[in-house]
């Protein structure tokens, strides 16, 4: 997971020089460490061009015995009846099913994807849905980290912390507690469409709440799964 430093040294009135860069990964790496919890996700997709936009809202519940994490979402597009989906990682394994996906090869009903082959494609916002893994984003954050100030989460009191992430067009929000623990994490993306497409900005943001709890999370059976690994590594590695 994330390896960084220092969110406790501000805590216990230590040398500052360390600074909100490494607050913020202490908080992500701690926050990794937690037996399980809960998070609610919310990512918009839009263009600044067409007025429509593409909005997914979600609850995941996640355990670190084994790393494993359950989402329930709802996919809305204006003009269209809202989807439903659900996806469970195991480790670096993406399950997911949806109508949106409609029939898949092999009668499978869940479709899986082994996501380590994208560990070299440097930082990306892949999917609106993996709260744990973004936690991950946040030791690439570069040095323009400022703190915003105090805010509430939930009810839980809050510093708020804002950088970029080297290398990339991600700008990223942490809030953080008083135990060291990340309560909400904000993006936003703009990049370029596909072919013939409008710039495209997404905004996602994830609030994690009900810290020790231990959810017990299955993975569908390999008789209902129909394995897209392959078609993915070629068409998004080069």
């Amino acid at each position: 997971m994330v390896a960084l430093a220092t969110f406790a040294v501000l805590q216990t009135g230590g040398s500052s020089d360390s600074g909100p860069l490494n607050a913020i990964a202490e908080a992500a790496e701690r926050t990794q460490e937690q037996p399980g919890g809960r998070a609610l996700i919310h990512t918009v997709v839009s263009s600044p061009v067409q007025s429509e936009s593409m909005t997914m809202t979600g609850e995941m519940a996640f355990s670190d015995d084994p790393e494993r994490s359950q989402t329930t979402f709802t996919i809305s597009r204006p003009g269209s009846d809202d989807s439903q989906a659900q996806m469970v990682t195991d480790g670096s394994v993406m399950y997911m099913r949806s109508d949106l996906l409609g029939s898949l090869p092999d009668g499978g009903a869940w479709m899986a994807m082994d996501l380590s082959f994208a560990e070299d494609l440097g930082p990306s916002l892949p999917g609106g849905t993996d709260a744990m893994g973004e936690l991950e984003l946040l030791e690439e954050v570069a040095d323009d980290v400022e703190k915003l100030g105090k805010e509430e989460v939930r009810g839980v009191p809050t510093t708020r912390y804002r950088g970029t992430v080297k290398g990339s067009p991600l700008k990223i929000e942490a809030w953080i507690d008083g135990k060291g623990l990340v309560r909400r994490m904000q993006f936003v993306k703009s990049e370029p469409g596909g072919k013939g497409e409008d710039r495209k900005t997404t905004k996602m943001r994830i609030d994690y709440f009900d810290f020790k709890s231990v959810p017990e999370i299955d993975v569908p059976d390999s008789d209902e799964v129909y394995d897209a690994t392959e078609f993915c590594r070629k068409r998004f590695v080069t």
